[in-house]
């Protein structure tokens, strides 16, 4: 016998489990005597058993009881055991098997081993009683296989779910993120088309104010254009030869020694000089309603503040009202677009200046100044003596279409902060020290980055 011989415990553990569900051995062999003894001694011991003289049999018993181990002789009448295992195998069938043979064949079980026998018994003296310690033996690797069988078959089954789930969740979490790309793609078109929209109420209210300001405007131009029509007229004087002299107001006073020439020259410096201020004028008007993207580059803000300053000359003379400028110089740069940052400005000068409608003539102040916040920040401040806002107000000041103006539109500080916070700044707005409101914002200085 291949193994050591062993005692009936292990048998007697499972004792009661195979008798309450006694397991079919299918036991093949010739001698019919020997066959009856082998069932007997597997009765005794709780297993039920189905007798088969030769292969023929052996094969047609597999449907009335389908063993869960068959004792096969190796030498039967029709076939040996091994053409036996290999009809089993052609029919799909696959039995658990001992075998058993004759003194001196211990060669052909080591051959049936090699094939998948569970264990061999040699037919002599201790034949009977080691049957049913190595039948016991074989069906308790029977069981752990299949157990082993059914484990594996329960792990498999858990892989393909958890692959199953995997794939579920990865195609979820595909779709997910789908859906996140676009809510992302449609936030940045949301997003573009309020910075769009805050272009075009920047636009409409820089339209609107050039409304406003036509009148004003009209003045202003006036004066630059009735200098050039005086010294133009001067000068046609001077090259008529009628020997008539230019009325002394249409001539420059460096050029009262009377001389034609210095005076005809001096009155070609001032057209000149008038034409200039005149297309400045204009040139700012252009820039101011321009309707550009906007366009990031180093601004000096002390220049941007006297160029805005220009443009307002009217709207100072108009609410009778100084402009004062207390700017730190030299100011490092910012980065920015310059037509939003002159709205900025233009806004909040605007702002002060009907502030200070409200305020009895004279002494009526603007004060703009320039510094710097910190290491990383130029602050710029716009302080008037007028009305000032009141602490109810002030929250409110910024907000959308919120105004106080009987005319007014409510975007102009709107379109203000939007437009600093876009700068990476902030805009705020306080008391005064002693009367009126002060506007303040901070821009981060250029670091060349």
């Amino acid at each position: 016998m291949a193994v050591p011989e062993q005692t009936f415990e292990a048998v007697a553990q499972s004792e009661s489990e195979r008798r309450a569900s006694p397991e079919c051995i299918l036991v093949v062999e010739d001698d019919a005597a020997l066959r009856r003894l082998i069932e007997k001694s597997l009765a005794a011991n709780g297993y039920r058993t189905c007798g088969a003289a030769d292969g023929k049999s052996a094969l047609a018993n597999l449907g009335d009881c389908p063993p869960r181990l068959m004792l096969l002789d190796y030498s039967l009448p029709d076939m040996r055991g091994e053409q036996l295992l290999e009809r089993l195998e052609a029919l799909g069938k696959h039995v658990p098997f001992i075998v058993a043979t004759g003194h001196g064949s211990e060669s052909v079980a080591v051959a049936m081993m090699k094939r998948g026998a569970y264990d061999y018994l040699v037919k002599g003296p201790t034949f009977m009683k080691l049957l049913p310690v190595v039948v016991g033996q074989a069906l308790e690797r029977v069981r752990q296989a299949e157990r082993l069988s059914e484990a594996e078959e329960r792990l498999r089954r858990a892989h393909e779910e958890l692959e199953q789930r995997v794939r579920q969740r990865t195609a979820e979490l595909a779709e997910a993120n789908q859906r996140l790309l676009v809510e992302m793609e449609e936030r940045r078109r949301a997003e573009e088309r309020a910075i769009q929209h805050q272009a075009e109420l920047g636009y409409v209210a820089r339209l609107s104010t050039v409304g406003e300001m036509v009148l004003e405007l009209t003045h202003e131009l006036n004066q630059p254009l009735s200098a050039i029509c005086s010294y133009a007229q001067a000068c046609k004087r001077l090259l008529g030869g009628n020997g008539q002299r230019p009325d002394a107001s249409s001539v420059a006073s460096d050029a009262s020694d009377g001389d034609p020439v210095q005076e005809l020259s001096a009155s070609l410096n001032q057209i000149s000089e008038q034409g200039d201020r005149a297309g400045e004028i204009i040139r700012r008007l252009r820039r101011f309603v321009n309707k550009g993207k906007p366009l990031q580059l180093p601004l000096d803000m002390n220049a941007l503040i006297h160029e805005v300053s220009g443009l307002m000359n009217l709207d100072a003379r108009m609410a009778e009202a100084e402009i004062t400028f207390e700017l730190t110089d030299p100011l490092p740069l910012v980065v920015g677009d310059r037509i939003q940052l002159e709205q900025v400005l233009f806004n909040l000068l605007r702002n002060a200046f009907d502030s200070l409608r409200e305020s009895p003539p004279g002494g009526r102040r603007v004060s703009v100044r320039t510094t710097l916040d910190g290491e990383d920040d130029i602050l710029v401040a716009v302080e008037d003596n007028g009305a000032g806002v009141s602490p109810e107000v002030a929250p409110l000041v910024f907000d959308r279409f919120f105004t106080t103006k009987p005319a007014g539109m409510g975007v102009g500080l709107s379109i203000s902060r939007s437009i600093v916070e876009s700068h990476g700044g902030k805009l705020w707005v306080g008391p005064a020290a002693r009367r009126g409101a002060i506007f303040r914002f901070t821009l981060p200085i250029d670091r060349g980055e």
